[in-house]
């Protein structure tokens, strides 16, 4: 470089050398000789070349030339919170007004994608809160993809303060989006309501398209009681399903029996590959809804209920087509070997949680002398493969959930979810079979969909090292699933143990599917598959169709790209059904937390952010917001290090995990707010949670379910 000064013209030219980025450091060293007042003269033209629209700086903090950029267009995909375009995840900005569906135009900058343009918005409907206040009414999106007031461009003809509401996008205006009021959401209660929002909202596909009609007329009524040619028969093995009292779709039962010092355990898979074909009718609008959706209530399946209740549900003393893992498990919860069969089976009995539960710990259960031994069987092998999950390291902790008690569409009572012995040998036993699945499809070089976990990152986990360490327990610095576990263990005895569980949730990447393997970090497996819920997610129905294809001597199904278009799509489906359990689930807390607004609750913090703190309502598991202008007259700062907020002036410190008590200001259900004010010493009166008569909400199943402790 010669001795001339900084100009655009020469960091252009030097960015194109480079091939059309650069950092900060290689644009100092290159510049060097030539700043006579330092950096501040670089940094000068950088900006300018910014206001001018030459250059972009990326989330890694490299410059850009624009007129170098990737250019993309089309259509902008969700999945979860995050939006995309291309493959490429969408720098959202503040007020953004981007919408999955809509057509984009967008530069690629850092492997992100940064909109320029929205060249067709999405047509479809919003769902949002109306606003009749004030001379203008408007709608609060409830939309997961645009979070703002959409400005109505003429008074609704329907809809009065506080309805839920469709909206039609009509445009845009200086403020955000602008559109009008097409109908009201209806629902004669609040659980109604709350479920079609999440649906409408997020896109959920509840309505069989009329293809679905013809394809169920031709399935057979009922399952022959005959061996059909290349099946093996387990009519005479004394499998049982042990699900929760209000379940209807059983799709696993399970056997076990003692063989010298080892274990026969045996996991039987409703055969739903053998009604669903490959391409068919039934088939695409399975892998359109990914999964089934399970809500207060209600399910929306991923299969019809001819199949999903009925063909195959392993319905007890009826015959059914499976599946069946049979597998040797060593006294050291090691399976030595296993097998793979297409089969005919019959279901000796319908157990529940409940029942198995109890007899465990010394109840009669009614059940066939060989039942009660598979029973027992089962269990023994159980606490062998739960050796073996602790010796290799796999989290394993109890999760803080609830269950709602309803009556009339509300909640009457909430209730802590406890995990006993009966979930616990049913997770384990299904953990087992989809670790055999993915190994039988590894060794027989074929391709399926992978469960994968990946490892944390290390900005994650360096901030859960600091809150571990406020709590007084050390993180080891190679951080595994053993370490984690052994940390969550020290810190078991205290009253916020769950916020450390949460932490450790939040820690780790979200599990999903793909072709390519990586390994599941929680559960410390070099390979996983879902094999066991075919019924109700689409992954296992993929990895069925690989082992039949093997058993058969058929080519597999699916290539490696489909097999990654799918995976995409199904993971993401899974997060949205998780959106609406959310969603469901925290609209019903904030409307019976609302009947006790102005009055005092006891709470626990169990977020800390710069503008405030979030508190959980204890025996609500629900938390609330209090404002950073709550806390008085003190300038309170955020030292994210100590997860605290700390007073300049008065030093007073709330920090993660402190006990308060709070009094309820503000709920507004449908958003799932609730703003909170910190009770000062000496005021108010407690209330804990009111009690109505109701009835209950079928308990979550853990793992196999695939809902509440997804692997």
């Amino acid at each position: 470089m010669s001795n001339s000064r900084v100009t655009a013209a020469a960091v252009a030219a030097h960015l194109r050398q480079c091939g059309g980025s650069a950092v900060w450091p290689e644009l100092v060293d290159a510049f060097s000789d030539r700043m006579r007042a330092g950096t501040r003269e670089l940094k000068q033209v950088l900006r300018g070349m910014l206001r001018n629209g030459e250059l972009e700086q990326g989330a890694g903090g490299a410059w850009y030339l624009v007129d170098l950029a990737e250019t993309v267009e089309g259509i902008v995909q969700q999945h979860g919170k995050t939006l995309s375009v291309e493959g490429h995840e969408i720098e959202r900005q503040r007020g953004s007004r981007i919408r999955a569906g809509d057509r984009v135009r967008a530069r690629i900058v850092d492997d992100r994608a940064q909109v320029d343009e929205i060249l067709d918005q999405s047509t479809r409907i919003l769902v949002g809160e109306l606003n009749w206040m004030g001379r203008f009414p408007y709608v609060e999106s409830l939309a997961t993809d645009y979070r703002g007031r959409v400005h109505l461009v003429s008074r609704p003809d329907v809809g009065t303060h506080g309805d839920i509401v469709h909206v039609e996008i009509t445009g845009e205006d200086g403020q955000g989006l602008s559109g009008r009021v097409v109908d009201v959401v209806h629902g004669e209660t609040v659980l109604e309501r709350a479920i079609q929002t999440q649906v409408d909202g997020l896109h959920i596909p509840a309505v069989w398209p009329p293809a679905i009609g013809d394809a169920v007329a031709a399935l057979p009524a009922a399952v022959p009681n005959r061996l059909p040619k290349g099946r093996l028969d387990l009519r005479g093995l004394p499998l049982v399903t042990i699900d929760g009292e209000t379940a209807k779709d059983f799709d696993d039962a399970v056997f076990c029996a003692r063989q010298g010092v080892n274990f026969r355990l045996v996991v039987a898979i409703a055969d739903v590959g053998n009604y669903v074909k490959a391409g068919g009718a039934i088939d695409m609008e399975a892998r359109t809804r990914g999964n089934s959706v399970y809500l207060p209530g209600t399910v929306i399946p991923m299969l019809p209920e001819e199949l999903s209740n009925e063909l195959c549900s392993l319905k007890p003393q009826v015959p059914r087509l499976a599946v069946v893992c049979d597998m040797v498990v060593t006294s050291a919860g090691r399976v030595r070997e296993f097998s793979f069969h297409e089969a005919l089976i019959r279901s000796w009995q319908r157990l529940t949680y409940t029942g198995v539960a109890a007899h465990l710990k010394g109840e009669t259960l009614d059940v066939e002398p060989e039942v009660l031994a598979s029973i027992e069987a089962l269990h023994r092998c159980f606490r062998a493969l739960v050796r073996a999950r602790e010796k290799r390291g796999g989290l394993d902790f109890e999760t803080h959930e609830s269950r709602l008690e309803l009556r009339n569409g509300r909640i009457a009572a909430i209730h802590p979810e406890v995990r006993n012995d009966a979930h616990r040998l049913i997770e384990e036993a299904m953990i087992a079979a989809n670790v055999c699945a993915a190994e039988f499809v590894e060794q027989h070089g074929a391709l399926a969909l992978y469960r994968v976990h990946g490892q944390p990152e290390a900005l994650k986990l360096a901030q859960l090292r600091d809150a571990f360490a406020m709590a007084g327990v050390h993180l080891a610095k190679e951080v595994n699933p053993r370490s984690v576990q052994t940390a969550l263990e020290q810190i078991a005895p205290r009253p916020d143990a769950w916020i450390f569980q949460m932490l450790v949730l939040r820690s780790m990447q979200q599990a999903v599917y793909q072709p390519g393997n990586i390994g599941h970090f929680g559960l410390a497996l070099s390979h996983y598959m879902h094999f066991t819920s075919p019924i109700r997610r689409y992954a296992d129905l993929v990895v069925h169709r690989a082992i039949k294809a093997i058993l058969r001597g058929k080519p597999p199904a699916m290539n490696e790209h489909e097999l990654a278009e799918v995976g995409a799509h199904i993971s993401f489906t899974e997060r949205r059904a998780e959106q609406a359990e959310r969603g469901v689930d925290g609209w019903l807390k904030c409307d019976f937390v609302g009947d006790h607004v102005g009055e005092e609750i006891a709470g626990r913090i169990g977020g800390v952010t710069e503008f405030g703190l979030f508190v959980e309502l204890d025996g609500y598991y629900v938390q609330g917001l209090v404002h950073i202008s709550e806390l008085g007259q003190d300038y309170f700062r955020f030292q994210p290090h100590a997860m605290a907020l700390v007073g300049d002036r008065s030093g007073m410190r709330y920090r993660l995990g402190d006990a308060v008590r709070v009094r309820v200001r503000e709920v507004r259900p449908p958003l799932g707010r609730i703003d909170l004010e910190l009770v000062r010493p000496g005021g108010g009166r407690t209330a804990g949670p009111a009690r109505r008569e109701g009835g209950e909400r079928p308990p979550r199943g853990g793992e196999r379910r695939g809902r509440g402790r997804r692997r």
